[in-house]
């Protein structure tokens, strides 16, 4: 049996569990990303009369919430402690502030990511141009936030003996 990982556990589990909760949420958004760019997608229409959109709308929106989720709840902490950067129980900003300055992510993209995430999360149904535009800008987002991870990974891997 699998152990569970704990809040206790020194940052190395931490970092390959986030790791590993990450790179599940990035497979399937890439292979969701994907599929919608085949799709074509024009309007919100074409997706409301299609299940398989539908479905695959809801995909995209999903992954990109849960990756941007990984990444802010369990990436950065530990990857800031497995660094022994001292940002545990600092708040967010501060936190995404140093991985900036380790050259880990972009303030602003993540700032953006997290605003069109807030978005995602309120439907209006008289908006249906807005909430077109906001799924299509979720499509580039999720691009541009799944080549940041491979990025973080990367040089996690080029800072540490991941």
């Amino acid at each position: 049996m699998t152990r569970q990982p704990t809040s206790t556990d020194r940052p190395p589990d931490r970092l390959s569990t986030a790791l590993w909760e990450a790179d599940r949420h990035t497979l399937a958004l890439s292979a969701a990303v994907h599929d919608w760019l085949a799709a074509d997608v024009v309007s919100l229409e074409q997706i409301e009369q299609d299940s398989a959109l539908m479905r695959l709308a809801d995909q995209l929106v999903f992954r990109f919430t849960k990756l941007q989720d990984a990444m802010g709840e369990r990436l950065m902490p530990a990857t800031l402690a497995y660094l022994a950067e001292p940002y545990e129980d600092r708040p967010m900003r501060d936190r995404l502030n140093r991985l900036e300055k380790l050259g880990y992510l972009d303030l602003r993209d993540w700032l953006h990511w997290r605003d069109l995430r807030n978005q995602l999360a309120h439907e209006y149904p008289d908006q249906a141009e807005q909430r077109l535009q906001t799924l299509q800008a979720t499509v580039t987002a999720a691009t541009h936030l799944m080549a940041t991870y491979r990025a973080w990974q990367q040089k996690l891997k080029k800072d540490t003996s991941i």
